[in-house]
């Protein structure tokens, strides 16, 4: 609702626009493990209670279910036709915050499942590769660490350093090209 706001937000817009349309489409139609966000998800009971149900053991608790559903065999579908209204931080303390969240609870969540998932019976040796390299080592912890490092170093250093300058094309495709 607020991607108008400012230059952050307009930046997020783009990260957030090719993570859904991209990432999410591809990884319900391949079946993949799936990131699910959190908002407007439906989920069935019994897939719930079969991956325990929701656990407050990280701050990614929606990822947390997911991976551990797509551990048990459960697949997802992403309606990426469906919208939702949501706010992006306008403020670079709340988009600080939100990116270390983002950063820290994938890193953390990997850190507690990574023998379940190495141990799991029910995944295919290729998913428990993928899982682990592409959908938490790649994605979740390199992606956003780049992420950060240019929204919350790079950018700011701009202002308070002359010297330091990043090409008008750059707001655009440095963004594009980390994520």
């Amino acid at each position: 609702v607020n991607a108008n706001e400012c230059l952050m937000t307009r930046m997020q817009e783009m990260s957030l626009d090719y993570h859904f349309k991209v990432e999410q489409e591809v990884g319900s139609s391949a079946y993949a493990f799936f990131g699910f966000n959190g908002t407007a998800g439906v989920w069935r009971i019994s897939a719930l209670n079969e991956a325990g149900g929701w656990k407050d053991r990280t701050t990614v608790e929606d990822m947390d279910l997911a991976v551990r559903a797509s551990l048990k065999g459960w697949k997802f579908v992403y309606l990426g036709d469906l919208r939702v209204k949501s706010e992006l931080p306008s403020t670079f303390k709340a988009f600080r915050y939100q990116q270390h969240r983002w950063s820290c609870g994938p890193a953390n969540l990997f850190r507690k499942m990574l023998m379940e998932i190495v141990k799991n019976q029910k995944v295919t040796l290729w998913k428990k590769i993928y899982v682990i390299y592409n959908f938490f080592f790649v994605r979740k912890i390199i992606g956003h660490i780049l992420t950060s490092v240019f929204y919350c170093l790079v950018i700011p250093a701009t202002v308070f350093v002359p010297e330091i300058e990043i090409p008008r094309w750059g707001y655009f495709y440095i963004p594009t090209i980390i994520t």
